[in-house]
């Protein structure tokens, strides 16, 4: 599908739709990628927590998308 047909099919899709929280997600969708960050500020709460993320990974404690799927089809059988 070329863009310009994707455009049409986004375009006769939102002019049908009734429901707000739809139209309301399209939106932001859309809003955020016009909106242009200078900068984003962490809390140091936040810093803190994505560094304990930096060095679980550097500490190979993580993991892959194929186990975590392995653990979720598992856990779903229960």
């Amino acid at each position: 599908m070329s863009t310009s047909e994707m455009k049409q099919k986004l375009i006769e899709k939102i002019k049908s739709t009734e429901d707000d929280n739809i139209l309301e997600e399209v939106y932001r969708i859309l809003e955020v990628g016009t909106i242009e960050l200078d900068e984003i500020i962490l809390s140091d709460k936040q810093r803190e927590l994505i560094d304990g993320g930096l060095r679980d990974i550097e500490n190979g404690n993580y993991l892959s998308n194929e186990d975590a799927n392995n653990e979720i089809e598992k856990w779903l059988r229960k």
